[in-house]
């Protein structure tokens, strides 16, 4: 508990900073060039990867339309609103890169419908909660990206010999959601006014979520696994555990983040992410420089 507090004495500011959201246009180019196991030829970790880019374009459209559907009641705070507007763009931006990258995936088989048509199944049945409900999962699981994100960027060794255009797309991933955040959370604020309320929401379904993205997680791993014909191949899925727990072991190192979401008064802006993220930020100006 001691580690939880001295995370959450790093103060932020309390509300989103929009000159803090920045609107890019960095488009990665991938081709057939790409080598299939681009993370060190290792095909369960590199799986891992590809597994998250098949979730998001069909997940970061579901987090534009739950917050979105609240512009109006956000209106009167010109600052998140503005966040909101850059939010949108930022993830449109997630949207039309990770689908150039899963028509990679398509390209070397993967059965990227299949696995969109279990995502598509999943949001028919959060379409069944209320928008209020649906906000605060778009929060929970914002916050759940933005701490494997810090993870990614404070931590070199969870990209080490990685191809570089490809480590580069997660970089900038990366750098994205950690800028943006709160700005779920501070609509959610807006529109759950109730702190009790909130808090017990907010909780709830942060266990739920977090269940259901390991679930699918693996569940994707599975299946692109399956389909390079590596399911047998044990020696890959013990070095894929041994990386996403041991070493680097991005899943055991945002634990401590991840429990601060369930203490009283917790903030996204709370944790401080600022170092590592400008430092992302100079590596990705200098390849968008680099790059036509």
């Amino acid at each position: 508990m001691s580690y939880l507090k001295r995370l959450l004495t790093r103060r932020s500011p309390a509300k989103p900073v929009c000159a803090d959201i920045p609107r890019r246009n960095v488009r990665f180019s991938l081709d057939e060039q790409t080598p299939r196991y681009w993370y060190r030829g290792w095909p369960h970790v590199t799986r891992f990867f590809d597994g998250l880019s098949i979730m998001f374009p069909l997940g970061e459209k579901l987090f534009i339309d739950s917050v979105v559907h609240f512009r109006k009641a956000i209106e009167n705070d010109s600052a998140l609103a503005e966040a909101v507007d850059a939010f949108v763009y930022q993830e449109a931006s997630h949207i039309r890169e990770h689908r150039s990258y899963n028509q990679q995936l398509a390209a070397q088989g993967a059965p990227i419908d299949a696995l969109e048509q279990l995502l598509l199944r999943r949001q028919e049945v959060g379409n069944k909660f209320s928008p209020a409900m649906r906000l605060a999962m778009t929060a929970s699981l914002e916050h759940f990206t933005a701490i494997l994100s810090d993870q990614l960027l404070r931590n070199p060794a969870v990209l080490k010999g990685a191809d570089g255009k490809m480590a580069m797309l997660w970089r900038w991933h990366a750098i994205e959601e950690t800028e943006h955040k709160a700005v779920a959370y501070d609509v959610l604020g807006v529109v759950v006014s109730n702190p009790l309320r909130r808090y017990l929401m907010r909780c709830g379904v942060m266990l739920i979520m977090t269940g259901y993205f390991a679930i699918d997680v693996m569940y994707f791993i599975y299946r692109l696994a399956g389909n390079d014909g590596q399911l047998r191949n044990g020696r890959e899925w013990l070095r894929l555990l041994g990386w996403l727990f041991v070493s680097p072991g991005p899943l055991t190192r945002v634990f401590p983040r991840w429990l601060a979401w369930f203490i009283p008064g917790f903030h996204p802006n709370r944790l401080d992410t600022h170092e590592a993220l400008e430092a992302a930020r100079q590596t990705l100006d200098e390849y968008a420089g680099r790059t036509p």
